[in-house]
């Protein structure tokens, strides 16, 4: 009877604990750190300059929570500026001002013939201009094997490049 009992504790204390887990905004935090940049949240066109080896265009989705995701119309070539193809890139971001964001993207370099597959830590301090819907950046990427860890790894700068972008807005 006393392992009946106690057992009907245990299952009522994991219920309980189940229901108020699973009421709790665990976003409410971190979107609340972002009430101050709200006007950044958005999907925006960009366009990157990466000097001498050209242009190349993207989209770059800030989300209220703090997650971002990009995609870049060269990832999938491994064409200049790139040397391998890569996937999309997903990671987060926060405000340092009402007017200014720091973020860090992670994304997979696939292999090929000449080079093994890495991850690529993207870290970017962006501007923005709400009114005329406006960002504009410079990105700074570290490529790391798949063995090592790039969120506490360093890594030489494997790559730097300047955007500039707008907000897309419904039409």
């Amino acid at each position: 009877m006393r392992i009946r009992n106690a057992f009907a504790t245990l299952m009522i204390c994991l219920l309980l604990a189940l229901t108020v887990a699973t009421s709790v905004n665990v976003y409410e935090a971190s979107a609340q750190s972002k009430a101050g940049c709200r006007a950044v949240v958005g999907t925006y066109l960009y366009t990157a300059n990466v000097g001498n080896l050209g242009s190349f265009r993207g989209v770059i989705s800030l989300a209220q929570d703090g997650n971002i995701f990009t995609t870049a119309s060269i990832q999938g070539t491994g064409a200049p500026p790139v040397s391998q193809p890569f996937s999309d890139q997903q990671g987060s971001w926060k405000c340092t001002s009402d007017r200014e964001i720091i973020s860090t993207v992670l994304n997979f370099n696939y292999p090929t013939a000449t080079s093994p597959g890495s991850i690529t830590r993207a870290d970017t301090r962006s501007t923005f201009d709400p009114k005329a819907g406006t960002i504009q950046g410079t990105t700074t990427g570290r490529t790391f094997a798949l063995t090592a860890n790039p969120l506490t790894e360093d890594a030489p700068v494997s790559g730097t490049f300047n955007f500039t972008g707008q907000r897309v807005e419904p039409r």
